[in-house]
């Protein structure tokens, strides 16, 4: 649910409520009973929808992303073993096969991670008797290849739960069009009572301002200088995606002309920020945005 719909659907409780606390007011008029119920009937459902939303997608997210770390972790472990035996038997092939940074395999996108991880089970399994020395045995490949089969099944039930949400939030605004209905039938009972009485009007008038959700909090504030001297780098690109990677959108932003820039309203968590520049050295880092916090950076990029 986006700050908008967030934000309606704040205005249409407080607006319940209001009238709620004042239902004598309005009892008497034409149709009132039927839409005050109604409206009631539509804000139980938006509320339904959102924490739904809130509770499934997130619940399998984590999920996945446990079982993405510990399939990563285990690929690791094995890439390390097969070009350690690699290694001391001189085989530069396998050498280069077997050979993964970590943070390539823990911030790799799912469909990478599941694929190499493949990869080194199989070169495994071709090498297992070589490997038993170093530390690979057929149970250690059966706990990995059970692992990876259930990041494997995990990954489609994210997508299934993703394109539940989409129908989800078109149901949202199904119901949202008929609050917005429901309530502008209740506004044209609430103006006749603006004169006979003004305090009650005046508090319903206010009730219905949508409530801005959305904050333009400053989350992240950097500047970008050349190694050594110090000199401001503008229009230099700078992406940041969540962590762990996963294909994510980056958030992007170039440098000004004093080599500034400033991003608002983050979601708090850990971010990869890459700076790049033609004719500099890219530059990639990890970094942390809090809640409430300014997230302050200097990244130095070194020429070619």
């Amino acid at each position: 649910m986006d700050n908008v719909k967030r934000g309606k659907t704040s205005m249409y409780q407080v607006t319940y409520d209001y009238l709620t606390a004042n239902r004598e007011k309005m009892d008497s008029m034409p149709n009132f009973p039927v839409y005050y119920d109604e409206l009631g009937v539509d804000i139980s459902k938006l509320l339904g929808f959102a924490a739904v939303e809130t509770t499934n997608l997130t619940g399998i997210s984590n999920r996945k992303n446990e079982l993405k770390m510990v399939v990563a972790q285990n690929a690791y472990d094995l890439s390390t073993r097969i070009f350690a035996y690699a290694e001391q038997s001189n085989l530069v092939e396998l050498q280069k096969d077997s050979y993964y940074p970590e943070s390539v395999l823990k911030y790799g996108t799912d469909a990478f991670v599941r694929d190499n991880s493949r990869k080194l089970y199989n070169l495994a399994q071709a090498n297992l008797e070589n490997l038993a020395a170093f530390g690979v045995t057929a149970e250690t490949q059966a706990t990995f290849l059970a692992n990876i089969d259930q990041f494997e099944k995990a990954i489609p039930l994210k997508r299934d739960s993703v394109s539940e949400r989409v129908k989800r939030n078109k149901a949202y605004d199904a119901v949202m069009v008929q609050t917005d209905a429901v309530l502008k039938k209740i506004d044209s009972l609430a103006v006749t009572l603006r004169l006979s009485d003004p305090d009650f009007y005046a508090g319903y008038k206010s009730s219905r301002k949508i409530i801005d959700t959305g904050t333009a909090s400053l989350s992240v504030k950097g500047q970008v200088v050349e190694v050594g001297s110090l000199v401001p780098v503008p229009d230099a690109f700078v992406e940041l995606m969540p962590l762990p990677l996963n294909g994510d959108t980056p958030l992007k932003k170039k440098t000004a002309d004093k080599g500034g820039f400033r991003i608002k309203s983050m979601t708090p968590g850990n971010y990869q920020v890459k700076v790049s520049k033609y004719g500099y050295t890219e530059q990639v880092l990890d970094v942390a945005v809090n809640s409430g916090e300014t997230t302050k950076l200097t990244i130095t990029l070194a020429k070619n």
